[in-house]
């Protein structure tokens, strides 16, 4: 927890040695409103939270209870918060979801489901936006999509890599799962893995059979699935809209202004996505006070950075601290050891 935390203070430190305007800062009027705005963003997170429960659950047909997919996607955010890139929490999550006695096979299922879709949402709803936004979605002054600044040249790696990765698992999940039976048998036949071949062999053949068992899941399954993703993402970005409002309250709250809010917050993240800083530490709060200048005077675009980073990373550090240790000690240090 100590490196993500110092530079997630660092980042802090540099907003305010630089871009902190004490002045600006005195002329927020902290009104009940303003408390509202934040209280409400505060919900919104819970919100994502009980969305994310939802999906897992779901994914899990009913196999974990609500209150352990509570439990467990704490465990998710706390663990995306302590390693590099978004992808960290679903590794760790291959682990935990094996600890609570789910089949290896379906807990591969289930952890790639999650992510295509997670990507999926980037990768459908992003050409929409642009579309009807055009490039300053992507980032302030931003005039033509020739403009390749590097805020713009990384957006549009970063959504090639997305696209990517979202398409193979796709086609490993709902296509050919038989292809990923056949890579894991491939790899149990390399030398430094034989000693696992059994265990490569089993988790292919598991995952094959809870791959082709979700295709044959009714559009209503899938729908739910979906729709939680889709609800969870919007409740992380309604969030900092809600914050923005907050702190920056003739921000026009039409709906046009909010979408295009909206729009530039899934550009920033897509961007973010490959963040080599434990969960994105230092680079999002001055990623996000650089991508509202043009609605938050850069002088106090920390406060609202401050604010959200509370939120949606500290506060998981904070709650898996207290999370985690009891959850290993009951479901792994507790496991009695093999004989020999």
């Amino acid at each position: 927890m100590v490196l993500p935390v110092l530079l997630g203070m660092a980042a802090v430190g540099f907003l305010f040695y630089y871009r902190f305007d004490a002045a600006a800062f005195r002329n927020i009027n902290w009104t009940a409103t303003t408390y509202a705005w934040i209280a409400t963003a505060a919900l919104l997170m819970v919100l994502r939270h009980v969305f994310y429960a939802w999906r897992l659950r779901t994914i899990t047909r009913g196999y974990l209870t609500w209150w352990k997919c509570m439990q467990l996607i704490v465990i998710w955010e706390f663990s995306a918060a302590l390693t590099p890139t978004s992808k960290g929490g679903p590794i760790v999550m291959l682990f935990v979801l094996a600890q609570e006695k789910l089949s290896p096979g379906r807990t591969a299922a289930a952890v790639f489901y999650t992510m295509v879709c997670d990507a999926g949402f980037f990768v459908l709803t992003l050409p929409v936006w642009l579309a009807i936004f055009g490039p300053p979605m992507l980032y302030p002054g931003m005039e033509s999509f020739n403009d390749l600044r590097l805020a713009s040249g990384t957006f549009f790696a970063t959504y090639l890599i997305i696209l990517g990765y979202w398409l193979f698992l796709v086609f490993l999940l709902f296509v050919r799962p038989q292809y990923a039976r056949q890579i894991m048998h491939w790899l149990a036949q390399r030398k430094l893995l034989r000693r696992w071949a059994d265990k490569l062999d089993r988790v292919g053949q598991e995952f094959e059979l809870a791959a082709t068992e979700l295709k044959q899941q009714r559009a209503r399954y899938h729908f739910a699935i979906i729709l939680a993703t889709f609800g969870a993402w919007t409740s992380k970005f309604i969030m900092i809209n809600c914050l923005i409002v907050a702190i920056v309250p003739s921000v026009p709250i039409d709906g046009q202004t909010q979408a295009f809010i909206y729009a530039r917050l899934v550009a920033m993240f897509t961007m973010m996505n490959f963040s080599p800083t434990p969960g994105g530490a230092g680079i999002a709060e001055l990623a996000l006070s650089n991508f509202i200048s043009d609605y938050v005077p850069k002088g106090i675009g920390m406060v609202v950075a401050l604010l959200w980073r509370a939120m949606s990373y500290y506060f998981y550090l904070i709650l898996g601290a207290f999370i985690v240790p009891a959850w290993i000690a009951a479901r792994v240090a507790s496991k009695p050891k093999a004989a020999g």
